[in-house]
């Protein structure tokens, strides 16, 4: 029978049998007598494979197996039916079959299996034993069902794999968890260190028996913190506590303190016995630490998450369970979107020493987005010179209009802080409620602001705080969340397809103590967003192709996934030209629109192109890239060669002197009469009679003004009788087929004199 394996091929080198191994019959008296197996291993001592080798020919981590079957007669005999072969230890010595050849994508030695049967060939067979990482014993059994009697005729073959001195190593420690809380706090107290001792081949340390093999300490101040652990003389508790391992695995349990801040933990080995009862002769140690805090809310973080955080919003929702309705399509777009989207928001929480609040802590959420000057893209009541009373209720600002901006401000609106964004004024953010409204650069507010004294000292830095004043007209966002246990609260922003785009400040907020003070604080984070449309966007331009050197309105359009407009939106452009110069909005290469998008979701690019050169077949002189919501669309700038001018377009040949200079100008033009660059020219002269025009050929490329030169003489245009003997003329072409000729005469050819 094949084996039934799938594995890569390689091809398998026989090697030859050691002496070692012996036969075995079914151990019993049966009557009649069964025959017998043998087991005959290359060699039953194998190394240590730490890194897994998978069985090669040759490898020096496998031993060859030949298994023979004989009758109760000791002759060879064929078995009639498949023989298996088992291991007691897999992680110690694996078994694989020999490559079968008939099986070309597969090669069955590079296999390692726990037990498999094989049909011999006439009561042999050859098999393989490759040993693992971990150092032990593993027996090898081989079985049959011997023919003439029906009866299972075993055998069994050892294989020791041997590693390094089972003495310590190395070592490797870690908490769980890496944070805790001080006691009283309602969180977590205790931290479970745990130690993994290996010896010197990366194996579990043998088990100590009666004695402890690791030590556990704290480093430096405990700060009130003990350890525990169970020695070999029962539990024990301190600063310093012993314990043994098994399997090579100890812990022991750090439990919390009234002091905050990191504490190391300390695990030590005795390399030279294993055994630290007896003191520590020959020492292997390593450090952890431990970051103690009191839970209590310090800093938060606003953000969201990038995937799957907006979901469509459908009008089945509340009446009927949506899945029974109308399924959602692969896009995440249902069937019966009510023009509207919520966003997950979440807030990282966290205490002093950057551990998780404690589980539970109450995190409100809240959202102003008007008014906005649209026409400055900013909102009407904002500013950067801001200036908070630390400990009052005063907010004053030079650049505040809080009288007349976007008509003015009210109780009840919202003074947004960006405290965070200055140096030494992160315990300045706030959102705080507008009690008042004193002036046009003055406000109070209905709580009063931090001390703004993480240093200890209350520091004022005066008028250098980024605001908002504002309120909420487009969105709304669940006003409450709570903290999990990694301190994550979580909050839907809720908002209609018509705001796309729009600006809007969030924020995430918490009731906390000041440290220094012992008295009331607020944690707050304000950040600056927008509603955001369903990915993924789209962007279009029109018209496309546009004319190159030239000017042009390019009308570029922005929006989601339900194809809802995004406003506000400030799209950038780039241009991609081999010559010439681009400008959108007077700006040039690269930057924004001047204006942002509309209610539509599109704006207007003013897009002025010059000294670009002619498009060739199917390539355009140039592109304009227009880009925003993470998507991009490409317009491609076209200039057409329309005609070659030439100047002038009569040579005039002078009689005497008999020779007469030229220079003509070639010149390319667009279909708008605007001169292309880079054109290149060739022409031809040709002549008859005595006549003769030098150079005869010519080759050019317009430049900057489109044009190039053709300079030389012409003679030999003279007179016979009454009219001129000689003629010719130069033709200038392009390889699009374009071309204009220039005849030359001589002066007595035109019938004045002179010509005209």
């Amino acid at each position: 029978m094949k084996f039934p394996f799938k594995t890569l091929g390689l091809l398998l080198a026989s090697a030859t049998l050691a002496s070692c191994g012996g036969g075995g019959g079914d151990g019993g008296a049966a009557t009649p007598q069964s025959g017998s197996i043998t087991l005959i291993a290359t060699r039953t001592n194998l190394p240590l494979n730490p890194n897994n080798i998978l069985p090669y020919p040759g490898s020096p981590f496998m031993a060859e197996v030949s298994f023979t079957f004989r009758n109760s007669s000791g002759q060879i005999s064929a078995l009639t039916q498949d023989a298996t072969f088992t291991t007691s230890s897999p992680s110690t010595v694996s078994l694989s079959p020999p490559d079968d050849p008939s099986t070309t994508n597969v090669n069955e030695l590079a296999t390692r299996v726990v037990s498999f049967p094989a049909t011999t060939n006439n009561g042999s067979y050859v098999f393989f034993a490759t040993s693992y990482d971990v150092a032990g014993s593993a027996t090898v059994t081989a079985s049959a069902v011997d023919p003439a009697t029906g009866l299972t005729v075993t055998k069994t073959l050892v294989f020791t794999v041997q590693g390094a001195t089972p003495l310590p190593a190395a070592l490797d420690i870690a908490p769980s968890p890496a944070g805790v809380y001080i006691p009283g706090s309602g969180g977590q107290t205790n931290s479970v260190i745990s130690v993994q001792v290996r010896d010197g081949a990366n194996q579990p340390v043998p088990d100590p028996g009666a004695v402890d093999n690791v030590s556990y300490e704290i480093v430096g101040s405990a700060g009130g913190a003990i350890l525990q652990a169970t020695s070999a003389g029962g539990p024990a508790s301190g600063n310093s506590v012993t314990t043994r391992t098994v399997n090579g695995i100890a812990a022991a349990s750090f439990q919390a303190g009234t002091v905050q801040g990191p504490i190391q933990i300390r695990a030590t080995v005795d390399r030279s016995d294993n055994n630290v009862s007896n003191g520590i002769a020959d020492p292997i140690s390593a450090t952890t630490t431990v970051v103690v805090s009191d839970g209590k809310l310090f800093s938060l973080t606003l953000t969201s998450p990038i995937i799957n955080a907006l979901r469509v919003n459908r009008v089945s929702d509340g009446v009927i369970p949506p899945e029974d309705v109308v399924p959602v399509g692969d896009d995440g777009i249902p069937d019966d979107p009510d023009a509207t989207y919520s966003l997950t928001v979440s807030a990282l929480a966290k205490d002093r020493q950057g551990n998780p609040v404690v589980p539970g802590t109450v995190i409100r959420f809240g959202v102003v987005d008007e008014p906005y000057n649209v026409a400055s893209d900013v909102f009407s009541m904002s500013g950067v010179n801001g200036d908070a009373a630390e400990g009052g209720n005063l907010f004053t600002a030079a650049s505040g209009l809080f009288v007349t901006g976007g008509g003015g401000a009210g109780p009840g609106d919202v003074l947004a802080v960006f405290g965070q964004d200055v140096q030494g004024n992160s315990d300045l953010e706030s959102a705080l409620t507008v009690a008042q409204i004193n002036s046009q650069t003055s406000l109070t507010t209905a709580s009063n602001f931090n001390l703004n004294n993480t240093t200890g000292v209350s520091v004022n830095y005066g008028p250098v705080l980024p605001y908002v004043v504002a309120r909420a007209q487009h969105g709304n966002i669940t006003a409450t969340g709570v903290t999990n246990d990694i301190g994550r609260a979580s909050a839907t922003l809720n908002y209609t397809i018509s705001t796309l785009g729009f600006l809007n400040v969030i924020w995430a907020q918490g009731e906390s103590v000041d440290t220094v003070t012992g008295g009331a604080k607020r944690v707050t984070d304000v950040e600056i967003g927008s509603y955001p449309g369903l990915a993924p966007a789209s962007i279009t331009a029109a018209p496309s192709p546009i004319i190159g050197n030239t000017t042009q309105q390019v009308i570029v359009c922005l929006r989601d996934a339900m194809l809802a407009p995004l406003q506000r939106v400030r799209l950038g452009f780039a241009f991609q030209l081999g010559s010439g110069t681009g400008t959108v909005d007077g700006v040039s290469g690269t930057g924004v629109l001047g204006s942002s998008t509309g209610a539509n979701g599109c704006a207007v690019a003013n897009v002025v192109t010059s000294g670009l050169t002619a498009s060739s077949g199917e390539s355009p002189s140039g592109t304009l890239t227009f880009f925003g919501g993470g998507t991009s669309t490409s317009v491609d700038i076209i200039v057409n060669l329309a005609a070659l001018q030439v100047s002038p377009n009569l040579v005039i040949v002078g009689i005497d002197p008999p020779a007469t200079g030229f220079n003509i100008q070639i010149g390319a033009v667009d279909t708008f009469g605007n001169p292309i660059p880079g054109v290149a020219i060739t022409g031809a002269c040709t002549v008859t009679g005595s006549a003769a025009i030098n150079p005869a050929s010519f080759t050019g490329t317009t430049g900057g003004n489109g044009r190039t030169t053709h300079s030389g003489s012409a003679t030999g245009f003279t007179i016979a009788g009454p009219t001129a003997v000689g003629a010719g003329s130069c033709t200038y072409s392009t390889q699009d087929g374009l071309s204009a000729t220039v005849p030359f005469i001589s002066s007595a050819g035109c019938g004045f004199s002179p010509c005209p």
